[in-house]
């Protein structure tokens, strides 16, 4: 029987290693800062989940209703990341009217009104983020909440730390809206 000084030592070590181990996170995740940038960006799938979504995630059973009228896309906003490990998603059509999803599923569905919209447009049109890079990311940052902004068939990866104004500015009235809808 070993004893009770050597159990207690393998014991700490054992809580400590699994404290350290914890705090790590493990294999970086493919929206990770740590994580080689993708050949291509990906379009956002259809529906709530995204592509990237981790396995033990949970995935709704039923897809958020989609808005009447048939509106096309105007932009999508999905963050993830962070302390609280996100991962939300707004959808914005062209009609204003908006669809959101995060871990726990769908949130309520809502729209912007017709000012709203324009300077939401204006914004992202200002951002030009055909002249931004694919991913702006800072390496040395932890935990930090990744924003992937699908505008006209652009992607744009950021974690805000390199700011672009209007970007900023666009992605605040997205975020607003979209914790706004996911709080129940």
């Amino acid at each position: 029987m070993p004893s009770r000084r050597v159990t207690r030592r393998v014991l700490l070590a054992g809580l400590l290693f699994g404290s350290f181990a914890g705090c790590s996170g493990g294999a970086p995740r493919a929206d990770s800062p740590r994580s080689p940038e993708p050949s291509a960006p990906r379009p956002p799938a259809p529906g709530p989940s995204d592509p990237g979504q981790r396995p033990d995630a949970a995935t709704p059973s039923d897809p958020a209703p989609e808005p009447q009228g048939g509106a096309a896309e105007l932009v999508t906003l999905h963050m993830s990341g962070g302390y609280a490990g996100l991962d939300d998603e707004i959808v914005v059509r062209t009609d204003g009217s908006y669809t959101t999803s995060g871990r726990r599923g769908p949130g309520r569905p809502g729209s912007f009104d017709g000012a709203e919209v324009a300077r939401l447009r204006r914004l992202l049109d200002e951002a030009a983020l055909t002249r931004l890079p694919a991913r702006s990311v800072d390496p040395n940052l932890r935990d930090n909440v990744l924003y992937r902004v699908t505008y006209r068939d652009h992607v744009v990866v950021t974690d805000l730390s390199e700011p672009v104004p209007a970007l900023s500015d666009a992605i605040t009235l997205l975020r607003t809206a979209l914790t706004e809808a996911l709080r129940r």
